[in-house]
Parts: structure tokens; sequence; C-alpha cells
């Protein structure tokens, strides 16, 4: 049954992704031409503030799953109720420190004067006061999501999810055409967090008989918490110094709308992020129960090549598409005014694959307990990035950004990072590579000769390019299923085409 709600819920998770990518090829244009380039540039700006003020959690966030699924495979209920109370204690406080964090900084922004009008400062403040109130409003009940996590229901939480990403641009775009404009799409994230949140309170209490314990949990457990959250606090840290910094810096040196360039550009990298993460995600309460029943370094390195493999199937597929096909995407899709957006996307997008399909060796990390020195890693090269970003942005506008996000990731997240999973937690990288490189042709080849087609062929319309794209990608997925895929990822494909082949003659007979 477990077996069962894992594969469900990839499935789930790659069929929400689909949907969300598809959406914003459609909305994504809509709601560009409705705010203007210096409008989007703002909201992208009071996202990045957001993603600082949210640090105020500590890190805490990623202790609720391990500990959740830590009592429930030791099958304490009491636990791992207490534990769900204690977390909602602790998400309260902090919800009380982000709103006033929030809020100084709110009416505080006068030093983006050097690049915004006095109005899109205006602007700026309202985004930044409505996105902190969402946030302190809501962060006390995410325990409750991370308990539907823990108990593998992923079923039901991917299908909320997938609700969830059709509602969003919906609404959105109402509130947009009702004249909201970016604080509408605040009000928006309100309205589906109201709904969403009093789904999961009700699912854990009626369907999971859980209800929170306030009472005291276990000696030194908050203090085992703090420990475990303190290292995660400073991973989250370099995520922002990575992707919030950048448009911190570019709208404060620049202004509103080269912010909404690089916000463009930066965007396909998280699509792929999305993807990858879709299918690691759904195993963390596995691998840390594979910790707690103390599996073997063998184990973990079957699991890290596995998943591994799979990831890149898909994602050699997108970053050869967009290298082939992402200048014209982003004329198309964008319009004029985002032509430096490709050599954002491209710079900030082929360097992240490799931790993208080695995210499982962060789960690993997690669940051993040992992620502490990818986040003191991570930290000294976030740094650098910043250091790189202010001195390359004055040279080389957004691209100089990007160039320094790039080598940044080369170091940390690919080199000395592979170095630790290799030598530290004896994770076989030798083979894992191995098998990369003997997948990676197919891409290299496909990319390359669809990029220099594409330089004689003028693609200015979607029929066109839908035509191109189409043909890439069944060729693509040809070779790739004769030339990437082993026996069991054919057979991921295979056993279900072969059983609704198997129904449909049942049913003629």
């Amino acid at each position: 049954m477990k077996h069962n709600q894992v594969k469900a819920g990839a499935a789930l998770s790659l069929i929400s992704l689909l949907i969300s990518n598809l959406i914003p090829f459609v909305y994504t244009p809509i709601m560009l031409r409705m705010l203007g380039q210096a409008e989007y540039g703002l909201y992208g700006i009071a996202h990045s503030f957001m993603g600082y003020i949210n640090l105020l959690n500590f890190g805490i966030g990623g202790a609720i799953v391990r500990y959740i699924s830590k009592y429930r495979a030791s099958g304490d209920k009491e636990g791992e109720e207490k534990i769900l109370g204690l977390f909602i204690k602790i998400y309260s406080i902090i919800s009380v420190a982000i709103l006033a964090a929030g809020t100084f900084l709110s009416f505080n922004l006068e030093f983006y004067s050097r690049s915004l009008t006095a109005s899109e400062l205006e602007t700026l403040r309202v985004l930044v006061l409505l996105m902190t109130l969402n946030t302190a409003l809501f962060l006390p009940l995410s325990p409750f999501s991370a308990m539907i996590t823990a108990h593998e229901k992923f079923v039901f939480s991917k299908t909320i999810a997938m609700m969830t990403t059709i509602a969003a641009p919906i609404l959105n775009l109402l509130l947009l055409f009702s004249g909201y404009g970016s604080v509408g799409l605040v009000l928006s994230t309100v309205i589906l967090n109201i709904i969403t949140y009093i789904i999961y309170v009700v699912y854990v209490a009626k369907k999971l008989k859980l209800r929170p314990r306030f009472s005291k949990s276990g000696d030194g457990i908050l203090r085992e918490i703090v420990g475990f959250s303190l290292f995660v606090f400073l991973g989250q840290i370099v995520d922002m110094l990575y992707w919030s910094t950048d448009k911190l810096i570019i709208g404060w040196a620049i202004g509103s709308k080269a912010t909404a360039v690089y916000n463009i550009g930066s965007c396909f990298n998280g699509y792929v992020t999305s993807i990858s993460t879709a299918i690691s995600g759904v195993l963390m309460p596995r691998i840390t129960s594979m910790s707690v029943n103390k599996s073997s370094n063998k184990d973990f390195t079957e699991l890290f090549i596995k998943v591994g493999r799979i990831q890149f199937v898909l994602i050699s597929f997108i970053v050869s598409a967009f290298v082939a096909f992402g200048r014209q995407f982003i004329a198309l899709w964008a319009g004029d005014g985002y032509e430096e957006a490709y050599a954002v996307a491209l710079l900030t997008m082929i360097p992240v694959t490799v931790p993208l399909i080695q995210n499982t060796g962060l789960n690993i990390l997690f669940a051993l307990n040992k992620h502490k020195f990818r986040s003191i890693v991570y930290a000294c090269i976030a740094v650098l990035n910043v250091a790189l970003t202010f001195w390359w942005v004055e040279l080389l506008g957004i691209i100089g950004a990007s160039i320094a996000t790039c080598l940044s990731y080369v170091i940390g997240n690919i080199l000395i990072m592979n170095w630790y999973y290799y030598k530290k937690i004896k994770i076989d990288i030798p083979l894992f590579w191995k098998n990369i490189l003997t997948m990676s042709p197919v891409m290299i080849i496909m990319g390359i000769c669809a990029w220099f087609a594409l330089n004689w062929i003028q693609v200015n319309n979607w029929i066109m390019f839908f035509a191109f794209a189409i043909i890439y990608s069944v060729v693509y997925f040809i070779l790739a299923y004769i030339f990437m895929m082993n026996k069991y990822e054919r057979d991921i494909i295979k056993k279900p085409i072969f059983k609704i082949l198997s129904k449909l003659k049942l049913k003629r007979g």
C-alpha cells in the first residue's frame, strides 16, 4: 500500500508538474502584458524580500517531516501529536517575528529610490506588507501539510496541490481583469491558502485521527530540532543569496524592468527544479526509514543512481530543448524586451542540472543528519556569488549577475559536493557519473544539431514552433528509449502501456 502511494504520488506529481508548466504557457504572457514589465519587476523584488523575511523560520520547516516520520516509524502516535503541537507553537512565535520584520521593511524601502519612482516604491511597499500578512497568517498551519506528507498520503496531498495549481492562475486572471494588478496576485494566494489549509487541518483530524498536543514533548527534543535546523537554516540563507539577492541587487542597481527580464530568465530554472524535486520529494520518508533501519551505503548508492538516471532522462530533454528552442520561445512567449532572458536562463539552468539529478543525495544528508558540511560550503560560495554580482552587474548588467551565479554553482554544487558524497557519505560517485555520461550523447547531439538548424530557419509563429518542437520531442524520446534507458526505465514506460492495451483487448473480446 505504501509502495503504491509513493508510485501514485510520483505520478500525480508529474501530472501536476505537466499542468503547472503548461498553464504558465498561456497565463504568463497575459499576466506580463497586463502588469507591464515594470510592475512585474516590482512583484519579483517583493518576492525576493519575502524570501529573506521567511528566513525567520530558522530552517525548522526542514525538520518537520523528519521528526514526524521518526515517531511514525516507531509507532509512537502520542509522540507524533506532541511534535505536531510543538511545531505549531514554534511557528506561531515565528509568525509574530515575521509580521514585525515585514511591517518594518515595508515602511523603510527608501534605499530603492535610486532606481524606482515614487509610485513604484509605494506599490512595492504594499506588496511586501500583503505578502508578510499572508506568510504570518498561514505559517502556524504548515505542520498539518507536513503531517500528511510524513504519513505518505501522496495521492491526497498531490491532488490538492494539482487543484491549487489549476485554480491559482484562474483566480489571478480574474483579479487582474478586475484591475487589482500585482496586489491581486497576492490576494489570490491568500484566498487559496485559506481553502487549502482548512482542508489539511480537517484531513489530519478526520482521516489520520491526529490532534496536536501542546503538552511538553520529550526531554531535549527542542534542542535536537534546533541543532538539526541550524544548518538547514544556513542552507536557506544560501538559497536566498543565490536566487533572491540577484534580483534585489539588479532592482537596486538598474531598475524594475531589468529585474523583470532576469526574473523571466531565471524562472526556467525553477521549472526544471520542480520536475526534479517532484521525483525525489516523495522519497524523503522512505530515506528517513532507511536511515533509522541503518541501510548500507550500497543501498543508498543504488537509490541515488536509480533516481538520478530517471531525473536525467527528463531534465536532459528539457535543457537540450531549451538550448535549441529557447530564443524563439522567449520571443513568442514574453514578447519584445526580454531577449537577454535567454542567456540568463542558460547560465542559471545548465549548471543547476547537476545538483538536480543528485538531489536524492540531499534527502540522504537530511536523513543521516549530515547536511552541515553542505550548508557551510554553500554559505561560502553564496557570499562569493553576492560579491561577484555586485561587481559584475555594474559591468555587464544582468548577464554579469547570471555569470556569477553560474560560477558559484559549478564550484559549490558540483565540484565540492560530489567530493563530499563520495568521500564522506560513501556514495559511489564514479559509478553515478559513468551512468550519466553513457546517457549524455543523445542530449548533446540533439541539442547542438537543433540549435544550428534553427539558426537557418526563421521560427516566428506558434504553428512553426510547435511543429519543430513535436518533431524534436518524438525523435529525442525514441533515441532516449533506445540509447539512454536501461531495462528498469524501459519497463516504467512499457508496463502501463501493456496494461492499457490488455484491458482494451479484454473489452473488445
